[in-house]
């Protein structure tokens, strides 16, 4: 089975209510067998609209990866994220090179 990604790009506008966030997917992720790959606050979109902030969390597989997202402890913890960023992106991939 090939892992699954969730590929987040945002712009955070109040870093210490992002932060509130920060700490409690902190300790969320682990609970749904995600992990942080990569974090880049510096990110640079060039093509699309994306946002400073560019994560890649790396879970399982995809089906798990998509469970995690439509948790409703997930959807809860969520809103602080939308209270403190804009242009948020999320998609969930599958890891495999299929094409």
């Amino acid at each position: 089975m090939s892992k699954g990604y969730w590929i987040v790009t945002t712009t955070v506008t109040n870093p210490e209510g992002f932060g509130e966030y920060v700490r409690g997917f902190s300790s969320w992720i682990s609970s749904v067998g995600g992990k942080v790959a990569a974090k880049d606050l510096e990110a640079k979109t060039v093509e699309g609209k994306g946002g400073h902030l560019s994560v890649i969390i790396e879970f399982p597989s995809k089906e798990i990866a998509l469970e995690a997202y439509e948790r409703p402890d997930y959807q809860e913890l969520s809103k602080l994220r939308w209270a403190n960023s804009i242009d948020t992106s999320i998609t969930i991939m599958d890891g495999s090179v299929t094409h």
